[in-house]
């Protein structure tokens, strides 16, 4: 074979081999784009599909283990009023007190009636007839309150804004009166000389403080029938409990219990036998045998509780509201 023939047939080797790949090639290409166009093909299907309806269900709260003997029910409160209180970041001592003989609770409320810090009025409401009984004429009432034995008067702590000195007043709620327990006296220290209700320990008198220093607490006594004003003992500051706020978790009858899981839900208690039961950290926590608990409030942080005297209506302050249920109904 000549060298034309020989080159002439490799070239057509070459040729037919540079044939061959490119038909791959070209094969190859193809199945791309059809992939390409089958991948669109599906992604233009799922655009082009409806939106899923979101399940609108709320998210069950889960009863706390340490109280799941208990028998969940739906309701066991009727809410009966929501009422607006003063804010606060500060012991102010109790700002819910219930009447000994009755269904009035005494709060502070915000002199607008809408929003207020610190201070406000004095106001009392009836959970039975649910009605406003009282507003006072004091409209820089601090708080502490407390009342009188046979629940005809209050004693709380009011701030004299002009001055910026505290004072103790009484107010008998028959008539009316506010009575300024102080008086041109109320200036004990040289500040804002804080004022405390510490007890009304009997009918006529009211146990009292006053800061007088550095580290230094004074004791009053205070008869409210005579206001007659007397000093007694001086305290150390950590010995003045006069501020502190005292919650009721337990209904006085012992029927009813509040308890607090670490979500901020609020649950309540009813019946039952009584036990404890000790838990990792070293703490109790008294729970019931054979009795119902139903959550009162999800998510929220409560300043202050209180249990009427009878046992039949609940007071809870969160940041901004008191919320006032009846006890042993359904919201049905």
């Amino acid at each position: 074979m000549g060298i034309m023939e020989k080159a002439f047939s490799h070239g057509v080797t070459i040729i037919e081999i540079i044939m061959k790949t490119y038909k791959y090639f070209l094969i190859i290409i193809i199945i791309f784009i059809l992939s390409l166009l089958a991948g669109c093909s599906v992604l233009a299907s799922q655009m082009n599909r409806p939106t899923e309806e979101v399940d609108a269900t709320a998210t069950p709260i889960t009863l706390p283990t340490q109280l799941s003997v208990q028998t969940r029910v739906e309701s066991q409160t009727c809410l009966v009023a929501e009422l607006v209180a003063i804010q606060t970041d500060k012991p102010q001592g109790d700002l819910m007190a219930w009447s000994p003989t009755g269904h009035a609770l005494a709060f502070v409320q915000p002199v607008n009636q809408y929003s207020g810090f610190y201070i406000g009025d004095l106001t009392i409401y009836d959970a039975a007839t649910q009605e406003t009984l009282f507003t006072s004429n004091d409209k820089a009432v601090f708080g502490d309150l407390a009342w009188s034995p046979d629940g005809s008067a209050l004693a709380y702590v009011s701030l004299d804004q002009t001055a910026g000195i505290y004072t103790v007043k009484t107010v008998t709620l028959a008539y009316g009166i506010e009575v300024d327990v102080f008086g041109d006296e109320a200036a004990t220290d040289d500040f804002a000389s804080q004022k405390g209700v510490l007890s009304w320990t009997n009918e006529p008198d009211l146990t009292l403080t006053s800061v007088c220093g550095a580290d230094c607490v004074r004791l009053y006594q205070y008869n409210i029938v005579s206001q007659s004003l007397n000093p007694l003992q001086e305290i150390r500051y950590n010995e003045n409990t006069s501020l502190g706020l005292v919650n009721d978790l337990v209904s006085l009858n012992g029927y009813w219990q509040i308890s607090i899981d670490n979500n901020d839900n609020i649950w309540i208690t009813s019946g039952g036998e009584t036990y404890t039961i000790d838990q990792l950290d070293n703490t109790s926590l008294t729970s019931k045998v054979d009795s119902k608990i139903s959550l009162v409030l999800a998510d929220t942080r409560l300043q202050e509780i209180k249990f009427s005297k009878d046992s039949k209506y609940l007071a809870l302050r969160t940041t901004e509201q008191v919320l006032i249920y009846q006890l042993g109904c359904t919201k049905d």
